[in-house]
C-alpha cells in the first residue's frame, strides 16, 4: 500500500469513511501532519495503541496495515473550530484562544463552512 495523499478536508473525510469520525480526530489530533506507518499488527505499546487503544488500533490496522497514511492536521483544527462554535458555548476569541487560530481565520472558518452548507438557488430545479 502507498502512501494514501488527500488535501486536508479530503484527506480526513476519506479517513472518518474507512475508521469512523472519532477514530479520524484522534489520529489528526495526535498524528497530524505526520506521514504515519501503520503496521499489520500493532504491538501493545506501539504509540498508535497507547494514544488510540488496543481496538482502535486494531481498526486502524485493519484498514490500513502495511502502509502509510498522510494524517491531516489543519483538517482536524478547523473541525474543532466547528465543533466549538456548533456548541455555542465559547465566544469567537475564547475558540480563537482555544485552537490557536486568529479570531480573524475563526470568521472566515465559519464563513466558508456556511457557503459550503447553503443549497444552491438551482438545486430543487428539474431539467
Amino acid at each position: 500500500m502507498t502512501a494514501r495523499e488527500l488535501p486536508g478536508d479530503d484527506a480526513l473525510t476519506t479517513l472518518a469513511g474507512a475508521v469512523g469520525d472519532e477514530l479520524a480526530m484522534k489520529l489528526a489530533t495526535r498524528f497530524g501532519g505526520v506521514r504515519l506507518y501503520v503496521p499489520r499488527q500493532i504491538g501493545e505499546h506501539h504509540p498508535i495503541c497507547a494514544a488510540l487503544g488496543r481496538e482502535d488500533a486494531d481498526r486502524l490496522a485493519a484498514w490500513a496495515g502495511g502502509g502509510s497514511l498522510d494524517i491531516p492536521k489543519q483538517a482536524a483544527r478547523r473541525e474543532r473550530v466547528r465543533q466549538l462554535r456548533s456548541r455555542g458555548a465559547l465566544t469567537i476569541s475564547q475558540i480563537a484562544l482555544e485552537t490557536s487560530y486568529t479570531e480573524r481565520h475563526i470568521y472566515r472558518l465559519l464563513r466558508a463552512q456556511r457557503d459550503t452548507d447553503q443549497p444552491s438557488l438551482f438545486d430543487d430545479l428539474s431539467s
